[in-house]
């Protein structure tokens, strides 16, 4: 007798596998990561422009927003 009113038990877990939590950790760490490191950038080009020193600098503030972030984040 099958049992029609019951909803499918599932067989097996939903959940992904390694590869697929190791992809999406990879790809959630790395956005963050490129975002925080532009505003850093973007900060820094502001204020290299309202100094008048030269834009290569601003990479510094990138660098130096990325490393706060990353020490940050792994406390």
């Amino acid at each position: 007798m099958q049992k029609d009113n019951r909803p499918d038990e599932p067989g097996g877990s939903n959940k992904p596998g390694f590869l697929a939590t190791l992809l999406q950790g990879f790809i959630r760490d790395t956005v963050g990561m490129w975002i925080t490191f532009l505003i850093g950038t973007a900060a820094g080009a502001i204020i290299c422009l309202y100094f008048g020193a030269p834009l290569i600098f601003s990479l510094l503030g990138g660098i130096l927003v990325l490393a706060v972030y990353v020490a940050w984040d792994r406390l």
